[in-house]
């Protein structure tokens, strides 16, 4: 199916972006004006994509009639809580994303607003979002759509795609931490895998609020869908299989930072092996010199005796053979 871009204008009401899915080779331009009247949009499939910082757009959007009031109050909404709301014959729907600029960041996670029935998929965002972004320039690339369902079932699967992206840096982050870890070099690989648990973390609340919106949703979208939606349902299946390598790659950075932990708390242990048996070997050498340094009367090998400084190192000595012979028969050393 041929897809033409239908407005892609600079200022255009705040709409970013629409498509009319047709075979309509000149097709008509999409203006947002008297957005109540039905005329004003195709009644082909299309979908358009909003600017939710414009005023101009959440105007439009307030005012369009095709869209059910509880809908329009979802997609111009503040909450950003991720979920799904379903009508007679249609769907509006909060779902997270990445930011466009994103830069493995846990804070530029985004959502996007969208509103879906048989005819229009239409989406809003606040911020620019990397999935969304990436559906128009496939659709500017030629990639065409039967109809706005198989539309939103490709939006899912780049939410997803995009997603596994990162994963997969972060898993080759986590295969670099291993090997110094096993190498030895444990220097800063603690803060290193913190960080990408952290951004783990916050990237699975995401993915598993995505999840549980769209198991809510597709029973009632293929309650009153004319449209198959066996690609909508091979979307969701990739974003699950997009949870499953997520929570491996996390089974992971927390096996190491365990790894992390006993070796360093065995190191601990064996400084503190050794820091003994250098206390109790010493322990009898300073018992003589603290005798010896008393400077009381009677004590043998006085200053006049040349052979004196030579005895106590004799004592010293035997002391210290005799402490680590004590020692390897305690098998302690």
């Amino acid at each position: 199916m041929h897809f033409t871009p239908s407005i892609n204008t600079p200022d255009s009401g705040g709409l970013i972006c629409g498509f009319r899915l047709s075979h309509t080779e000149k097709p008509k331009p999409l203006f947002l004006y008297a957005a109540d009247k039905r005329s004003e949009l195709p009644h082909e499939p299309h979908w358009l994509h909003f600017n939710l910082a414009d005023t101009r757009a959440t105007q439009w959007i307030n005012a369009c009639s095709l869209i059910p009031q509880d809908a329009r109050d979802l997609l111009l909404d503040s909450d950003a809580h991720i979920r799904s709301e379903n009508f007679d014959h249609s769907l509006a729907l909060i779902i997270g994303d990445l930011f466009h600029d994103f830069k493995e960041d846990p804070e530029e996670l985004g959502v996007l607003r969208l509103y879906l029935d048989d005819e229009r998929l239409i989406t809003g965002r606040g911020h620019p979002l990397k999935s969304v972004d990436r559906l128009r320039h496939e659709l500017f690339g030629g990639m065409s759509f039967a109809n706005s369902i198989d539309l939103f079932a490709r939006l899912i699967y780049d939410i997803g795609d995009s997603m596994h992206a990162v994963i997969k840096s972060q898993n080759e982050r986590v295969d670099d931490a291993e090997d110094q870890i096993l190498a030895g070099h444990l220097h800063n690989q603690g803060s290193e895998l913190g960080r990408i648990r952290r951004l783990l973390a916050r990237l699975r609340r995401h993915l598993s609020a995505n999840r549980q919106a769209l198991h809510h949703a597709l029973p009632h979208i293929a309650r009153w869908s004319q449209h198959d939606i066996s690609e909508l349902r091979q979307a969701v299946e990739h974003l699950e299989s997009t949870i499953q390598d997520l929570e491996l790659v996390q089974e992971r950075t927390r096996l190491l930072q365990e790894e992390i932990a006993g070796r360093m708390s065995e190191a601990t242990n064996r400084n503190l092996y050794v820091l003994s048996i250098v206390t109790v070997t010493l322990l009898p050498i300073n018992l003589i010199t603290g005798i010896f340094g008393m400077n009381t009367g009677g004590l043998p090998w006085g200053q006049d005796d040349p052979s004196g400084f030579w005895w106590v190192i004799f004592f010293m000595v035997m002391a210290v053979i005799g402490s680590l012979t004590i020692l390897h028969r305690k098998r302690i050393l």
